[in-house]
């Protein structure tokens, strides 16, 4: 496996055999989801373009359901960019320093990061249990389930990165000692 920029391993082409049916399951959820629910974006917010400039009669639920639809898709597309290390990075360092550090450098990112977003997602599931009980104005919809696409997001978030510094730890050093490297299947930096 070659090395993206900065040190990165490059991602995974296709689906391939080696990846494991939850992952495969996985990303296609991931996919699928976030592609329909941006449809249905576009759909809600060109009906309310619509009835708002051609009708002069806006209806009052669709920027509400906009909204809704755009928080999911903010959360769970960032577990998505996880899958390809899309996300921006400030790799001066990482890229300045030799294949052995380098790796040691990305574990204890990782291990940083999965901290984070860890304790990010039982801080949002915890949440969830306080805000149950409110509606949105228009729709009448729970906010609980506008409010879950944080901490979903973030446990996505958390999976990917548990599984890229598997894959760190894992991998051989440079040089070939056991240990970490920087061959990690689909790794967020």
């Amino acid at each position: 496996m070659t090395a993206a920029p900065g040190g990165r391993p490059a991602p995974q082409a296709g689906s391939g055999t080696g990846r494991h049916w939850f992952w495969r399951v996985l990303d296609s959820a991931e996919e699928v989801l976030c592609y329909s629910l941006l449809v249905a974006l576009v759909v809600v917010t060109s009906l309310q373009v619509f009835t708002r400039y051609v009708l002069n009669a806006p209806f009052t639920w669709t920027e509400e359901l906009a909204r809704m639809l755009f928080t999911w898709i903010v959360f769970l597309g960032a577990a998505l960019l996880l899958k390809s290390s899309s996300h921006i990075t400030i790799d001066i360092l990482v890229r300045s320093l030799a294949p052995g550090p380098r790796q040691w450098l990305l574990v204890v990112s990782h291990l940083i990061t999965l901290s984070v977003v860890g304790i990010l997602a039982v801080k949002g599931f915890r949440l969830l249990q306080i805000t149950g009980a409110s509606e949105s104005p228009a729709l009448g919809i729970p906010w609980v389930y506008v409010y879950a696409a944080f901490p979903v997001g973030m446990s996505l978030m958390a999976l990917r990165y548990a599984r890229a510094l598997i894959g760190l730890l894992r991998a051989p050093l440079p040089g070939g000692a056991a240990g970490g490297g920087l061959a990690a299947p689909e790794p967020p930096v």
